[in-house]
């Protein structure tokens, strides 16, 4: 790879430093760190609540959410590809190979999460037990429950995905960051909201309730065609 660069001739030598691309990154990379941040800091609160629930909820919560993190971490591998196939397209002014490819990333995203689904939903014991020992504890009924309560929406999280892609690829990121900390938001306020009532039950639900509403505003803002105008296309 190293040769096949020196071969490339350009008219003038590339200077070392370049502050506009190091504007470009920034721009690119500040709201992602400020997102991982905050999910880390919004995580922090549900846990704090997670844990005056005692140590069966505890367990169960734990093992529960990394069979979750495994799912949604699937399902974000295409909205990476498509992400990138955003950027691209925009760069060679091809909006209608943009607007197929989300329709495409939908589709094999979509097939990463029926599995999950039917998994998590109808087998979540067997999934647990993979991370706990105790087969018949209050922890295992506490992740099943939360594994039955969330599953069924994992295709809210796969299209919020997918349209939040082509907002990242399209450089359109404060768009990206409303409908990121928009979920988290709503999943910390509804859950101290709740908690004197349902207790755990009060996270479990601010999941669902969460994602829906982050994807109904990623699909808001997709379509609105806002994250055109962000390039000047049509």
């Amino acid at each position: 790879m190293a040769l096949r660069i020196r071969k490339i001739t350009v008219s003038e030598k590339p200077p070392r430093f370049s502050s506009q691309m190091l504007t470009a990154i920034l721009f690119i990379a500040i709201p992602s760190i400020l997102q991982s941040s905050f999910v880390s800091v919004g995580n922090l609160f549900i846990q704090s609540l997670i844990n005056s629930c005692g140590e069966s909820v505890i367990a169960g919560f734990s093992a529960a959410t990394k069979l979750n993190t495994f799912a949604v971490t699937s399902m974000s591998t295409s909205g990476n590809g498509v992400s990138s196939f955003t950027a691209q397209n925009i760069g060679a002014n091809e909006i209608k190979r943009v607007k197929s490819g989300l329709y495409s990333g939908l589709i094999l995203a979509l097939c990463f999460t029926v599995p999950f689904i039917i998994a998590y939903y109808f087998f979540a014991e067997p999934f647990l037990m993979l991370f706990m020992e105790d087969g018949g504890s209050a922890a295992l009924l506490a992740g099943m429950d939360f594994l039955k309560i969330v599953s069924p929406f994992y295709m809210f999280v796969c299209c919020k995905l997918i349209f939040d892609a082509v907002l990242r690829g399209s450089k359109a990121i404060l768009l990206f960051m409303i409908t990121t900390f928009s979920d988290l938001i709503i999943r910390v306020v509804i859950s101290y909201i709740l908690f004197d009532s349902l207790a755990q039950y009060s996270v479990y639900y601010s999941w669902p309730i969460g994602w829906i509403i982050g994807a109904l505003l990623s699909g808001a803002f997709y379509f609105s065609g806002i994250w055109l105008k962000k390039q000047n296309i049509n």
